[in-house]
C-alpha cells in the first residue's frame, strides 16, 4: 500500500502532535488520529451521516490517545455559564502550549470561510496570549494567527457543537511516564476500539438510532435517486468522504503488522470512500449509492472481525 501524505481534516490530531512536539516527542498525526478511535463506525446526527461513533468523539479521543501513548497530562474544562478562564489560560501557557477544543469554527474570523462554518467543531494549539488576543497555530492552514478574547470566548463555549460536554475544554503539560511498545499500543488501542463499537451499538439500540451498516445503508437509499439536499452533498463531498478515506488508510497502516484481515478491510473501505468522493463531485448519485452499499457490508465485516 502507498501511504497518503497531504492535507486532511485532522485538526485534533495535528494539534495534539504539535503539543507533543513542544516537549520533543515526534508522533505523527496519523498515529494519533487512529488512537483517538474517531472514524470507527457510522452514525446519523440530525440529517448528516458521519463515519464515526457516539462513543468515539474527539474530546474523549485525545485523552485516550495520549494515555495509550504513555503520557500524563492536564485536561481542564469549565461548567456551562462560567467565565472565560483567561487567568488560568495565561498560567498554563507559561508552562506549555495548550490544545483548545472543541471550538466553533464560525467564530474563527481569520478563516476567510468562517461565516459558513457555524456549528462546525475544531481544535487548535494556543502558544501565547496577551491582554487582547490569543495566538494560535490552526492546523486548518493558518499558523501564527490571533483571535480576540471576545471571539475566543464565543468559539470555545462551542454551544452548537453537538457532542460538547462542557465549555473551555483543553489539554496542557504532557509528560511521558511510560514507553509502550508497538504491540502494547496495539492491544490497548484495539480494546478501546471494541468498547467504542459496543457502547455505540448499545446507545443506538436504546435511542432507536441507525448505526454502522444500517446507517450507511440508509445513506445509500437516501441519495440513490439523486434527490439530495445541497447541504448533505456539501458535507459528504467536502468532508465526510475525504476524511473517511484518509482515516481508513491510516487504520490500515496501524493494523497491518498485527492483523492483516483488519488492515485489508480498512484499505477496502478507503478505496470505496474514494470512489464515493469522485462520483459525488460528478453527481453520479447512483454510483455513489452502489459504492455505499459495498461500504456498508465492509463496515459490518470489519466490526465482526474486530469483536471476535
Amino acid at each position: 500500500m502507498t501511504q497518503y501524505i497531504g492535507n486532511g481534516a485532522y485538526c485534533y490530531a495535528n494539534s495534539t502532535a504539535m503539543l507533543l512536539a513542544s516537549i520533543g516527542e515526534k508522533i505523527s498525526p496519523s498515529t494519533i488520529e487512529v488512537l483517538t478511535g474517531v472514524g470507527l463506525g457510522a452514525m446519523w446526527v440530525d440529517d448528516l451521516l458521519y463515519f464515526s461513533s457516539w462513543a468515539g468523539m474527539p474530546d474523549n479521543g485525545i485523552s485516550r490517545a495520549l494515555r495509550i501513548l504513555g503520557f500524563e497530562f492536564e485536561e481542564k474544562y469549565s461548567q456551562d455559564g462560567e467565565q472565560l478562564p483567561i487567568r488560568q489560560l495565561k498560567q498554563d501557557l507559561q508552562k506549555s502550549p495548550v490544545v483548545l477544543g472543541p471550538l466553533d469554527m464560525g467564530y474563527l474570523q481569520y478563516n476567510p470561510n468562517y461565516k459558513n462554518l457555524f456549528g462546525v467543531d475544531h481544535y487548535v494549539l494556543a502558544y501565547a496570549i496577551d491582554d487582547e488576543y490569543i495566538h494560535v497555530h490552526d492546523p486548518a492552514g493558518f499558523p501564527f494567527v490571533s483571535l480576540s478574547h471576545a471571539l475566543l470566548e464565543r468559539a470555545w463555549k462551542a454551544d452548537k457543537v453537538f457532542y460538547r460536554k462542557n465549555s473551555y475544554r483543553n489539554w496542557v503539560s504532557p509528560l511521558r511516564t511510560s514507553s509502550p511498545t508497538a504491540e502494547d499500543i496495539y492491544h490497548q488501542a484495539t480494546a478501546f476500539f471494541k468498547s467504542i463499537y459496543k457502547e455505540s451499538q448499545e446507545y443506538a439500540e436504546k435511542e432507536n438510532k441507525l448505526y454502522g451498516k444500517e446507517a450507511i445503508t440508509a445513506l445509500s437509499d437516501k441519495i440513490k435517486d439523486g434527490n439530495v439536499a445541497p447541504h448533505l452533498i456539501g458535507h459528504l463531498s467536502y468532508f465526510a468522504f475525504s476524511v473517511g478515506s484518509r482515516r481508513s488508510g491510516d487504520f490500515a497502516d496501524f493494523f497491518r503488522p498485527f492483523n492483516k484481515r483488519l488492515s485489508d478491510l480498512k484499505l477496502g473501505q478507503g478505496n470505496l470512500l474514494g470512489k464515493c468522493q469522485l462520483n459525488m463531485v460528478q453527481n453520479n448519485f447512483h454510483n455513489v449509492s452502489d459504492a455505499l452499499m459495498e461500504l456498508a457490508c465492509a463496515e459490518n465485516e470489519f466490526c465482526e472481525e474486530l469483536l471476535k
